[in-house]
């Protein structure tokens, strides 16, 4: 009897499994955390071994052609336009333009609607776009792989952006499907960990909910107040909220580390040694290294890692103001190019919670949604607790 995975921990769902398999024994399941598994009907499959020898994230991934030491710049995309539009400094818009501009595709993370993300293919910039900005939730691959597979082979140029794992899980499947991949250009980003569609899902519908309204999108990173951690909630009437902390709690769920995919904390692509061409993510602290090139627009941290990857930045180049650094002047602020998030102690008692007492108990309990709320009943609480001290002790007196 075949299997991909011992234990949750080892899976990070990238689908490399389910689209290797000759017989498509193989089906993506959520489990009750919303997360995607690979799920095999033992009466088709054949017991061939290729889902578990493609599993880049048990088996290693390559990293053959990768520079001793990654090329590391502090990017910004020379027009203000893009950085607004991105969550640092425009990179990816940069090194996508460079492949679009040679008949080239690009695979990236976009909304399907306000409630799902998803990979998606794009042959032009206005269909790109949809890629720009962080999506802080799991990503639903479906058959991008295959599609990837599919223009490489019909010679086209592919840039692919994802997470670590997103990126090995690809390659591995293409090298298993004997593709060549001179033409795949990789692109993943510093990734704290994927957070459960269903958490996001729910988010969504508590908020439409609570405000008697559609959302149309929320944005995990807006730059409305310049480069932060603020998000936005953007509905269908074209208001927006950006300073309730309902507004905020998603971000704070986030954050915890309560509700990442199992996999996340036994992250395998959590270093320096990355399985991309380039790796692309936030230049924090480079006030501290490169006073002066920084502004509130946003900075990106750009390491390339290839060969490959130094080609295509090179052709990007013309679009950026970018300056060369050290590796450690970015990844002192960024642990996940050293380790990976390590669990919430609290992990397992949020998902308890969740199942036992719905969306809005934990969203109450473990973000600040609801904290004035409670603060005033504390106030109120001990105020009258006071009174009745008071009263008590008058009586006492008599």
């Amino acid at each position: 009897m075949e299997k991909v995975y011992d234990i949750r921990e080892n899976c990070c769902g990238c689908t490399a499994c389910e689209h290797i398999c000759p017989v498509n024994a193989i089906g993506m399941a959520e489990d009750s955390e919303g997360f995607l598994y690979p799920a095999i009907n033992q009466e088709t499959c054949i017991d061939c071994g290729k889902c578990a020898e493609v599993c880049a994230f048990q088996k290693g991934y390559d990293t053959e052609t990768n520079f001793p030491i990654p090329l590391v710049y502090g990017v910004k995309h020379k027009e203000d336009g893009v950085r607004k539009e991105s969550t640092s400094g425009g990179a990816f818009t940069a090194l996508s333009d460079a492949v679009l501009e040679e008949g080239g595709v690009i695979y990236g993370a976009a909304y399907e609607n306000q409630y799902t993300v998803i990979h998606k293919r794009a042959e032009d910039a206005e269909h790109r776009n949809e890629f720009r900005g962080s999506k802080y939730v799991q990503s639903d691959l479906r058959s991008v792989y295959k599609e990837v597979k599919a223009d490489l082979e019909n010679g086209k140029s592919v840039l692919f952006s994802g997470s670590g794992c997103q990126v090995a899980g690809l390659k591995s499947f293409l090298i298993k499907a004997a593709v060549d991949i001179t033409n795949l250009f990789s692109v993943d980003f510093i990734c704290h960990g994927t957070p459960s569609p269903k958490v996001f899902r729910d988010y969504i519908g508590f908020v439409e909910a609570k405000r008697g309204k559609e959302v149309a999108r929320h944005l995990f990173r807006s730059k409305a107040a310049g480069w932060s951690n603020r998000e936005v909630t953007v509905f269908a009437d074209g208001s927006r909220d950006a300073k309730s902390s309902l507004s905020q709690a998603y971000r704070i769920l986030f954050y915890s580390d309560m509700c990442l995919r199992p996999a996340c904390h036994n992250c395998k692509y959590a270093n320096t040694d990355r399985p991309s061409d380039i790796t692309i993510g936030d230049f924090w602290g480079i006030e501290k290294s490169h006073g002066g090139f920084e502004d509130d627009l946003g900075i990106s941290a750009v390491l390339v890692n290839t060969p490959k990857g130094k080609g295509l930045f090179d052709k990007a180049a013309d679009t950026l103001e970018y300056i060369e650094t050290e590796l450690e002047d970015c990844s002192r602020y960024q642990g996940n190019l050293t380790r990976p998030t390590r669990p919430n102690p609290k992990r397992d008692a949020f998902w308890q919670d969740y199942r036992n007492r719905g969306f809005e108990f934990i969203l109450r309990k473990y973000s600040s949604y609801g904290l004035i709320r409670r603060v005033r009943l504390l106030i109120f609480t001990l105020m009258v607790k006071i009174k009745l001290l008071n009263a008590i002790k008058k009586l006492i007196k008599r």
